[in-house]
């Protein structure tokens, strides 16, 4: 994810800035492992997970432990969070496969040379061409 996309993440959602003492954590080395096309499915979901804690009358108290692509879908694992957000996070994981990793488009998940992915095939193509390149 762009820079300037985690950025936007990180100033509206401070609780989800990583926690740089732990510098074992997945989330505190690569902080977001996904495509920008999934930023809009995770402001949906911060804001649907501060609502559940506000709505509780709770004060957000929960650890991000990593935010990735796998097997074409977007993983979120939260630690210490309600269950609610859990449920939240299975939600917005459903969303995910139907929308592009790259480009935020409608697309769906697909095996591409045996790598479960979830971009349209303008991505999809981008993707092997700054491969090809890097590779050269």
């Amino acid at each position: 994810m762009k820079l300037e996309l985690k950025e936007k993440l990180f100033t509206r959602f401070p609780w989800s800035i990583p926690d740089k003492s732990d510098t074992m954590s997945p989330w505190t080395q690569y902080t977001f492992e996904c495509g920008d096309g999934w930023y809009q499915i995770l402001w949906d979901m911060f804001t649907e997970i501060e609502e559940v804690y506000k709505n509780n009358g709770i004060k957000i108290k929960l650890t991000v432990g990593q935010i990735k692509q796998k097997f074409g879908e977007l993983r979120v694992y939260i630690h210490d969070a309600l269950p609610e957000v859990n449920e939240l996070i299975v939600k917005y994981q459903e969303i995910s496969v139907k929308i592009c990793e790259g480009c935020g488009i409608e697309s769906s998940i697909q095996l591409r040379v045996h790598y479960w992915t979830t971009l349209c095939d303008d991505c999809y193509d981008k993707r092997i061409e700054e491969a090809r390149v890097g590779l050269g």
